[in-house]
Formats: C-alpha cells, sequence, structure tokens
C-alpha cells in the first residue's frame, strides 16, 4: 500500500543534553531514525564532555559526572553518529540549541560539518497549534498523548519524532519539508563550512495589477494534441453536457477569467472533487520517448483499485490495455496516442470497498543490447471532463530507464471527497514489481498480457498493449 507518501516520511530526530552552559559540553545524546512514518531504530548515548558539570544541569537531566566516565567523548563516537545524520532530514523541538551543540562539539574536535536539512517542532508547533499556552516538548507531548520522560535525551528525541508525525496527520501533509514550507518556514542546513537557520520565508509583498490589463488567455493551440481542450478556470465555472455511460467526456471550451493551474510536487495533496456524485476525473499522462522506442517499448498507463488493506483483491481491479475497463464500468482506459495514456474515472460509481485507486505507468524491458533510451518529461494533468477544468498537473521531473515501473501517484477517499496525492516513485521491475507490490500474481497478469498481444496483432497497429518485465 502507498501509504502516506511513499519513501516520504523518513526523518531522524535528535536531542542533545549538556553538563553545562557552555555549548560544546554535550552529555547525552539520543536518535531516533523513522522511516515509512514508523520509528525503525533508537540510539541513546552517554558522553564523556571533558568538561565540569553545572548543578543546575544536572537537576535537569539528572546526568553526573560518575555517569559519563569511561564514556565516548564527542569525537570517539562521532564515527558512529555521522553516517547517521549525513544527507537526512533531522528534526529536532528547539532546534536552533541542538544544532548549536552539534556544531560546538565538531568545532571543538575540529571534525568537518555533515551535509543534512533540518526542521525545528518548537516553531512548527508555535505556528500550527496557536491555542496551546505554551509549545514547550512537554506540553505538545500532552497535548497529543504523547509519554514523555522529558530532558531524557532518548525520550525527548522520540517526543520530537512523534510530535512532527502528529503534525503531518493532522495537516495531511506527508513530506516534512512540504510541512514547513506550508507554513512558511525554510529549512536549515549544514553543510561542509557552514550553516543557515530553519527560519520563516518572507513574505512578498504583491503587486497590483495595473488598471484596464486583463488577463491573456493561453490560445487553443497550446493545449497538448490528443487532450481533450480545456479551461484553466475555478472548477465550476462553465458547463458543458455530461458525457453517458460508457462514452468519453465531450470537449469542453476555453473558458475566459483563466487561473493559472496548480503545480504539485511529490508529498503534495490536492483536493478533486467536493462532492462523490460530482467527481468525473480525466487523468492524462505525457512523456517524452526518444524514436528508438518501438510500439512495443512505449510506456503504458495503469491503474490498480485498492481495498483497505492497500491491495487488489481480483484481476480485474488492475486496469490497463489488456483490461481497459474495471467491473463497475467506473474506471475505464485509452491510449489517444504513442506518448500519452488517459484514464477516466467515475468516481461516484466506484464500489464502497475500492478506497483508492493507484496511477501507475511502466516502461517495457527491452531484450537484447537494444536500449531505446530514456523516457523524459512524464506529467500526469487532473482535469474535470465534465467542465473541462485542469484541476493540477504533476510532473514528475524524473527520468525512467526500460524496466521500471513509476507509481505516479493515488486517488483516495477522504470524508466526503476524493484527493490526489502525488507520488512520483520509481519501482525497478516494471508491471510485475507493480503487480506484485499490490497483491497480484505477475503470471496472472502476463497471460492477460499475452491474451491482449494476440487481440492486438487481430485488430493492428492501432491497438496497444501494456508490457512489463
Amino acid at each position: 500500500m502507498i501509504d502516506k507518501g511513499l519513501y516520504l516520511m523518513d526523518f531522524t530526530a535528535i536531542d542533545f543534553e549538556t553538563a553545562n552552559s557552555g555549548r560544546s559540553s554535550a552529555c547525552a545524546l539520543g536518535l531516533v531514525q523513522v522511516r515509512d512514518g514508523i520509528v525503525t531504530a533508537e540510539h541513546n548515548w552517554l558522553i564523556d564532555p571533558q568538561q565540569p558539570f553545572d548543578g543546575m544541569n544536572i537537576s535537569i537531566h539528572g546526568i553526573t559526572p560518575s555517569m559519563v566516565r569511561g564514556q565516548p567523548t564527542f569525537e570517539e563516537l562521532w564515527p558512529t553518529v555521522e553516517p547517521l545524520l549525513q544527507g537526512e532530514i533531522v528534526i529536532a523541538h528547539n532546534a536552533a540549541f541542538d544544532m548549536s551543540v552539534l556544531r560546538y562539539c565538531l568545532d571543538d574536535y575540529s571534525l568537518g560539518y555533515p551535509g543534512f536539512q533540518y526542521l525545528c517542532t518548537y516553531l512548527l508547533g508555535k505556528k500550527m497549534l496557536q491555542d496551546l499556552p505554551s509549545h514547550k516538548l512537554n506540553v505538545i507531548s500532552a497535548h497529543f498523548g504523547i509519554r514523555l520522560k522529558h530532558h531524557d535525551a532518548l525520550e525527548d528525541a522520540r517526543a520530537s519524532a512523534l510530535i512532527l508525525l502528529k503534525l503531518m496527520e493532522q495537516w495531511q501533509q506527508f513530506d516534512p519539508l512540504l510541512l514547513a514550507g506550508s507554513q512558511g518556514y525554510k529549512p536549515g542546513t549544514m553543510y561542509d563550512g557552514g550553516y543557515t537557520p530553519f527560519k520563516a520565508v518572507p513574505k512578498k509583498t504583491a503587486k497590483k495589477p495595473a488598471a484596464g490589463k486583463k488577463a491573456a488567455v493561453r490560445p487553443a493551440a497550446d493545449v497538448s494534441p490528443g487532450l481533450p481542450v480545456v479551461s484553466e478556470a475555478v472548477a465550476g465555472e462553465g458547463k458543458s453536457p455530461a458525457a453517458s455511460p460508457g462514452q468519453r467526456p465531450a470537449e469542453a471550451p476555453p473558458a475566459t477569467g483563466a487561473l493559472a493551474v496548480p503545480t504539485l510536487v511529490r508529498g503534495q495533496r490536492v483536493d478533486i472533487g467536493d462532492k462523490l456524485s460530482a467527481s468525473r476525473l480525466l487523468a492524462a499522462v505525457e512523456w517524452d520517448a526518444p524514436a528508438s522506442h518501438t510500439e512495443m517499448s512505449q510506456p503504458e498507463t495503469a491503474a490498480f483499485l485498492l481495498r483497505e488493506s492497500g491491495r487488489c483483491e481480483q484481476e480485474r481491479e488492475l486496469i490497463f490495455c489488456g483490461n481497459m475497463e474495471d467491473p463497475s464500468g467506473s474506471v475505464f482506459c485509452s491510449k489517444p496516442a504513442a506518448h500519452m495514456g488517459h484514464l477516466y474515472l467515475q468516481l461516484s460509481s466506484l464500489p464502497a470497498a475500492v478506497t483508492r485507486i493507484a496511477l501507475a505507468f511502466t516502461v517495457a524491458e527491452v531484450s537484447g543490447d537494444r536500449n531505446p533510451g530514456l523516457v523524459r518529461n512524464a506529467s500526469v494533468s487532473l482535469i474535470d471532463s465534465r467542465t473541462g477544468v485542469r484541476l493540477a498537473v504533476f510532473p514528475l521531473g524524473q527520468d525512467i530507464t526500460p524496466g521500471v515501473a513509476v507509481v505516479i501517484g493515488e486517488f483516495y477517499r477522504y470524508k466526503d471527497k476524493w484527493r490526489f496525492a502525488a507520488v512520483g516513485e520509481q519501482l525497478p521491475g516494471g508491471l510485475t514489481a507493480l503487480c506484485s507490490h499490490y497483491g497480484l500474481e505477475a503470471g496472472s497478469t502476463g497471460k492477460a498480457q499475452a491474451e491482449s498481444a494476440v487481440a492486438a496483432e487481430a485488430e493492428g497497429p492501432e491497438h496497444n498493449h501494456l508490457t512489463g518485465k
């Protein structure tokens, strides 16, 4: 199941305790690793600061000189800690303190800085939980029901990690960096030779449009071949006749007063239907492929109808050119051109047991020494096919090699709405890997592909079928 953003909920939380008021006197470090939204590893180290302890600090964290006697110094511990931070998204509560402790300790031993981005759950909590009387770690932990032995390095690091997960869940944002950006913060960074703080992004003053000027309307000639002519207006403006069952939605004329189409990034989520009954959607996938790609090696679009378990229950819940429509008639796929695939969804007709639809495409692996080249510039446009309004665009921003499948995104139910989560994750192994991921046997889908290939030969070169490894 692609749950809460595939591979996007990965980060590492840390907490330092110090022996005295000096930032280079680290005497304990707690570190918690989170992978796919789950705590997978915890580390707790006592550190010999080789400095005197202050009674005030001892009264806070309870660590005494005798407890760190014989423990590694920061310099001795660093080879163990550095790989756990390098390249990570690092979380801390009041990160300004913990990052300064890290920098001072590194400077004291003339050690190079690691490279990572970091966030502060104190500042995020202050922005997102404004009704709380305080935003100290123990207060926010109590608010979320997180058990905490305050000022224990491991307990504090774990609480920081769980608080971030709670904030991400609350705001339905499943990438830590995107969560920070949505709250107006820019991640801090540490790099070889320096650092930048976690801070609020200055707000830009909006410029007033010049009087008498009207927004330019994109000419119809700019619309990609094979796509319906769609407007870029607010949903609900303009109408077109609804398509009857089994037919493609009618093309809609361009609307006036066009607005910019939201461009999504990985991990971002967007509403695509205010009410289930009003959701008739076209997902139009496009890509660029070299001329060396034949019909057999061109990417193919597919959809997996998923239950609450995140798996398909039957082969017919895989929609592709070998099985172009689901049993309920709610999902239909087509390939209007070699460089695009269309998926039509009548969301209100879907069985209640289907809670998610994974949108994917595969690039077939070519046998022999021939390499048809990379597939580039893949993107999906979400279009309200009742009105022709383009709701959002998600450019994948990555090159795809033959033999690889890409999970473009997921449509999922949220209360009385449907949402789309931009995923953009590659899976080696093509269609076989996708089927295995969603609970289907590759052999059974291979049989369907073989039958599709026979049908393709009978129907002629314009008929396309999905191929995998």
